[in-house]
């Protein structure tokens, strides 16, 4: 069978063993989510590393690495870094600049939370962020590009979402659209966001009708 992941991009294993070998320490993780707005605990293992990846031309893949204390030279800047696992294996490796962009290394992962895409009741989170806020509680989807794992949303009865983008992104991607299903969702966004995504929209919508009209003048 295929693989259906980015076979350039390094293995979970190896990516495991150079983070647990040279991942930080708690107290620097504290202090990295508290600069960021977050006080709630970090998930166990979290650290605050600074890495690259470099290709390897003999594996045909890239080579994921953390500096060391010890290292002499240009580094990147400092970035928060939470395994992830799934049925009690490591899978891949969340990471978070300062500028709140987010990647995966190994591009295995779909959800933060994926377990608890079963329960009859889900928080959907828009940024890892917002789920690393919530103490790790309900799901984040940060799978690359694809949208295709949010179809899992489908084993909840209630979907929870306080940003309405991500909730309609959702339902339009897991659901169909199927209007029948937006009864699954319950946006707690903001009034003046919610005003605000909608005022987007028509404004888009103007817009691609103003276009498509003078093409066919």
């Amino acid at each position: 069978m295929k693989s259906t992941f980015d076979d350039t991009l390094p293995l979970p294993d190896d990516v495991e063993q150079e983070f647990l070998g040279k991942g930080g320490d708690a107290p620097t993780v504290l202090a990295w989510l508290a600069d960021h707005g977050v006080d709630t605990p970090p998930p166990p293992q979290a650290a605050v590393i600074q890495y690259g990846v470099v290709w390897n031309p003999e594996t045909g893949r890239y080579r994921f690495f953390i500096h060391g204390p010890e290292h002499v030279g240009p580094k990147h800047p400092n970035e928060l870094a939470v395994p992830i696992f799934e049925d009690g294996a490591f899978i891949d490796l969340l990471v978070i600049n300062r500028e709140m962009s987010f990647s995966m290394v190994t591009g295995r992962a779909s959800w933060l939370g994926r377990e608890n895409l079963a329960l009859p009741v889900v928080r959907l989170h828009a940024h890892p962020m917002d789920w690393l806020d919530a103490g790790c509680t309900g799901v984040c989807h940060v799978e690359p590009i694809s949208r295709k794992g949010l179809k899992e949303l489908a084993q909840a009865k209630t979907i929870e979402c306080d940003d309405i983008e991500t909730a309609l992104e959702a339902w339009d991607w897991g659901f169909g659209p199927d209007e029948a299903e937006l009864a699954r969702f319950e946006i707690d966004d903001t009034p003046h966001a919610i005003q605000a995504y909608y005022e987007r929209a028509v404004r888009l919508h103007a817009t691609r009708v103003a276009a498509d009209m003078e093409r066919r003048q």
